[in-house]
């Protein structure tokens, strides 16, 4: 009886036994066989995937009206911020209405420089601007008379000056024969006298004719050679009332057209900055942040006046990954993200796969560096039952990059082997 005892606690002492080295055998089996990820962790925060628009005035200004709020959803063109500009509305009409005017001036000299009939204004001025082109008409045609005018007074005095040098042309030739035959008288006089069939009274009384027609002749031929010169001179004159008149013409063009362009630039500038006093949003999106939320504030050149985070745009985390783990880290990875928060036990990680990575290490705030990566998740929302966390740009994450898998027996024996690998090298 006293051996039955003994036997049975034999026979718990070698079921114990192979049950533990059963479960021995099992765990060094599961070492072998079981596989663990190696991961590279990261802090990242959720972005758009087109990044967070800023927006930034290129000449600065004071502010004048701030007509949203961080948080406003705002569309594409819609007015963020309205600056006192340095131009009015007035000041750009102002310049426009002396534009017109000049333009309408450009073509009407232009016509006159070039001797035209008719004024040619530019394509829809005399649509669009039918008074002006009146009134412009008018004045062109009233210098295009007094033109007419003033060439055809001149055109009068050549024309009676001609006349005269005619009317003295013609006394010259009546002259020239009076005094042929009046040659012809004293020769046949002096005949006479010579053989004393004539006195000698009629004999200087046709000498004394001669004097006068030699001397009629002489004033006509001098008197036609200044009526000539006067003709020449008056013709002159002609061509110079349509010289004057085109010279005129051009220097008053001239200046009309540096005027012009003057006052055009100036126009463009104002036009521009009545426009950039309005500054509006570059997309649909939502006011992050306002730089400037008080009026009167001052903005510099250059300055933020809104960050603007896209509607639309898919969300992907933005990791900074330690320089150590870049060389282990390739696109198309599978990495898992969790809240950087105490709610990250709360609900399952998102699965997500890399699928950018910074080509250089970026600086940071405090000096560190880092590598930026970018992980797209499958789903933009933490779930646990039936309670969602919705990711939004701004949420802080905690990212397990897979770089590969180990077993467990390889974690185990990871130390020693790199003791014995450094106890066995000899300096």
């Amino acid at each position: 009886m006293a051996k039955k005892p003994v036997l049975e606690i034999k026979q718990q002492t070698h079921m114990f036994l192979v049950v533990l080295i059963a479960m021995i055998l099992a765990f060094f089996g599961w070492t072998l066989v079981g596989r663990l990820d190696v991961v590279s962790f990261a802090v990242g925060e959720v972005v758009p995937s087109s990044q967070v628009k800023t927006v930034q005035h290129f000449e600065g200004g004071i502010v004048a009206e701030i007509p949203v709020r961080e948080g406003d959803r705002v569309k594409a063109g819609q007015a963020l911020m309205v600056l006192e500009s340095t131009a009015s509305g007035a000041d750009v009409d102002e310049l426009n209405v002396r534009i017109l005017a000049l333009t309408a001036d450009v073509a009407r000299l232009t016509a006159d420089v070039e001797g035209a009939e008719t004024i040619t204004f530019p394509d829809g001025f005399a649509k669009n601007h039918p008074q002006l082109t009146v009134q412009v008409q008018d004045l062109f045609s009233s210098r295009r008379l007094q033109l007419i005018n003033d060439l055809n007074v001149q055109k009068a005095l050549v024309n009676q000056r001609k006349r005269e040098g005619d009317e003295i042309s013609a006394r010259l030739t009546n002259t020239r024969e009076k005094l042929k035959l009046i040659n012809e008288q004293v020769k046949i006089s002096e005949g006479l006298l010579e053989d004393e069939l004539t006195n000698r009274m009629l004999h200087l009384n046709l000498l004394k004719e001669v004097a006068n027609l030699r001397g009629a002749r002489s004033q006509d031929t001098a008197a036609l050679a200044r009526l000539q010169a006067a003709i020449e001179q008056e013709t002159l004159s002609l061509e110079a009332v349509d010289g004057r008149f085109r010279v005129e013409a051009r220097q008053d063009l001239d200046e009309k057209r540096r005027s012009l362009q003057e006052l055009t630039n100036r126009s463009r500038k104002f036009a521009d900055s009545l426009n950039r006093s309005v500054v509006v949003s570059p997309v649909d999106g939502v006011v992050m942040t306002l730089h400037v939320v008080t009026r009167g504030g001052v903005i510099q050149p250059g300055g933020k006046i809104a960050d603007i985070v896209p509607i639309g745009d898919a969300l992907v985390v933005e990791a900074k990954l330690p320089p150590n783990d870049v060389g282990y880290v390739h696109i198309g990875q599978t990495a898992r993200v969790t809240l950087a928060s105490s709610d990250s036990a709360r609900f399952s990680p998102l699965e997500g796969e890399v699928i950018h990575i910074s080509p250089d290490t970026v600086e940071g705030p405090d000096g560190a560096t880092y590598y930026k990566v970018r992980i797209k998740t499958t789903s933009d929302v933490f779930e646990s039952k039936g309670e969602i966390y919705r990711l939004v740009p701004g949420v802080q994450v905690m990212c397990s990059i897979v770089t590969g898998s180990r077993s467990v027996m390889e974690y185990i024996a990871s130390p020693f082997m790199g003791s014995l690998e450094t106890a066995l090298q000899e300096r």
